[in-house]
């Protein structure tokens, strides 16, 4: 089947109050050499108020294939990553946004990958931040991590159906939408054409204000506000289904933050739990190996000590027994002969007893006699 890329490809540019930044990406597309000058642009206009779409309206009326779409409101600019997916036409589509800038040296090789009709997924950006291997899996999750960057990938439109574009409205406040349509290409096994090096890469990122805040003035939902880019990405790797892909994803990431796991995940549990977001944790615990869950378990029985330590209301339960049995899953087990339990906010009963056993996931603890102790560490 042949390609013709200005029929084929779709290019839509998301932009917000950054007139400046925004002349020059739109100079790297309109230029001379530009091989994508003539293909159907659209640019999707935030309701900026600097200048931007009065610029806009004066390129469109200029150039035939350009289309400018002001919103009435700022709907945020990860709502407009998923109102992009709306517009989109063609076999193939490129969302730039308005910090970056382009170099087309090496586009012959994504010209090639497009024109292959092989590919799903083709990559435009690479960081040589974030370390790579020897394994496909590897290899895929670097590229996971790089294409958070919303231009640094072009994309085949057929996967972005209805389902795919409901998850990336909902997977807004992790910050990137763009995560749902990932997911769904990885997880039918798409083709994927990796960017040859760091050198061939095509966008050059750019270093502007980029947050959820940007031309909100007012109040911020607390989901957002407790949000960073890098829990976003772990949260959002709960739409993909290869367990070991989404650790390898983990590893990389608190690598490329130059952070050890405990680190990483040291400080976000405490600030979620203390605003009432606890049902994000899960999420990332389950995107865990057996080490980094094991790390994580950890940190929050240290975050349940805090808030015991400073918790106001204290609640307190004594009670004797002559058989007494607990279980929580497999990670908690007691049993207590003659003795009586100490529970207090809530925490794991301290047993008193003539014989008492328990096991917990890091240790095993046998009481005699009421106040000897033997303590295993496993």
């Amino acid at each position: 089947m042949s390609f013709d890329i200005n029929k084929d490809l779709d290019i839509i540019l998301i932009t917000y109050n950054r007139i400046n930044k925004l002349k020059e990406i739109v100079s790297d597309i309109l230029d001379e050499n530009s091989p994508i000058k003539k293909c159907q642009i659209t640019f999707l206009d935030n309701c900026s108020t600097d200048g931007t779409s009065e610029f806009l309206e004066e390129i469109s009326q200029k150039y035939d294939n350009i289309t400018h779409i002001r919103h009435k409101i700022n709907i945020g600019g990860n709502a407009n990553i998923v109102r992009a997916f709306e517009y989109v036409t063609k076999k193939y589509f490129w969302i730039l946004c308005d910090d970056d800038r382009l170099s087309f040296e090496h586009w012959h090789k994504i010209y090639d990958a497009l024109k292959s009709d092989q590919y799903d997924i083709i990559q435009t950006y690479t960081d040589p931040k974030v370390f790579s291997g020897e394994t496909y899996n590897e290899k895929l999750a670097k590229l996971l991590i790089e294409i958070v960057l919303l231009p640094a990938a072009i994309y085949r439109s057929k996967y972005l159906k209805n389902d795919v574009i409901f998850n990336a409205y909902i997977n807004i406040y992790a910050l990137i939408p763009h995560m749902a349509l990932i997911s769904e290409i990885i997880n039918n096994n798409g083709k994927i054409y990796f960017c040859d090096g760091y050198d061939k890469q095509i966008v050059l990122q750019g270093r502007s204000e980029a947050n959820y805040k940007k031309g909100i003035k007012k109040t911020v939902h607390p989901f957002v506000q407790a949000m960073d880019l890098s829990i976003g990405f772990i949260l959002s790797l709960c739409m993909i289904k290869d367990k070991e892909l989404k650790y390898k994803c983990i590893d990389r990431m608190r690598s490329y933050l130059g952070m050890t796991f405990p680190g990483f995940i040291g400080e976000m549990p405490y600030y979620w739990i203390k605003i009432g977001l606890k049902d994000n944790i899960m999420p990332i615990y389950d995107s865990c190996n057996d080490i980094q869950k094991k790390v994580f378990l950890e940190r929050l029985m240290e975050i349940t000590y805090e808030f015991k330590k400073y918790n106001k209301n204290i609640l307190k339960i004594f009670n004797f027994h002559i058989l007494n049995l607990h279980k929580i899953e497999r990670i908690f087990f007691s049993i207590s002969f003659i003795g009586f339990s100490f529970s207090k906010n809530r925490e794991y009963p301290k047993l008193y007893s003539l014989f008492g056993f328990i096991k917990d996931i890091y240790y095993i603890r046998f009481t005699i006699l009421f106040v000897f102790k033997l303590t295993i560490k496993l």
